[in-house]
């Protein structure tokens, strides 16, 4: 399957960074060459009623109507409004993705999103290389 190809060279062939642009760099180039377009810094709002989160999403892939959003932070754990972005966007696929972190840490903090999410969510560390999906009751 080609999303388990990606979830494979991003988790082996991402090389963790500190600076955020260089990584954001390679997870497009991998995307890329799959046949997806990409847009970096996607904007996303607040809902009219002021609920969410406004920001940019670092990365949004798309191929055909399937779009994955990734959220790319090097620090331990994943922040809070990574995984409040990546719920509210609402994409086929998220992945969310630790430079520094334990997967086990950062699967536990996406679990508390489980009732909002309404695709799978993956989540990576690059410095343990390894991966993990979380699935919403209805999947």
């Amino acid at each position: 399957m080609l999303l388990e190809i990606i979830l494979n060279e991003i988790r082996m062939g991402v090389t963790f960074n500190t600076e955020h642009n260089e990584t954001v760099d390679q997870l497009e180039q991998i995307f890329r060459k799959n046949g997806f377009y990409t847009t970096r810094e996607y904007p996303i709002f607040k809902m009219k009623d002021g609920s969410g989160r406004g920001g940019r999403i670092d990365l949004i892939a798309r191929k055909g109507k399937f779009r994955v959003a990734i959220e790319y932070d090097h620090h331990k754990l994943i922040k809070w409004k990574s995984f409040q972005k990546l719920v509210q966007i609402k994409p086929e696929m998220a992945i969310a993705i630790s430079g520094e972190g334990k997967l086990a840490e950062n699967a536990d903090r996406a679990r508390r999103y489980l009732k909002y999410l309404h695709s799978p969510m993956y989540i990576v560390s690059l410095k343990e290389r390894k991966y993990e999906v979380i699935l919403n009751g209805f999947q």
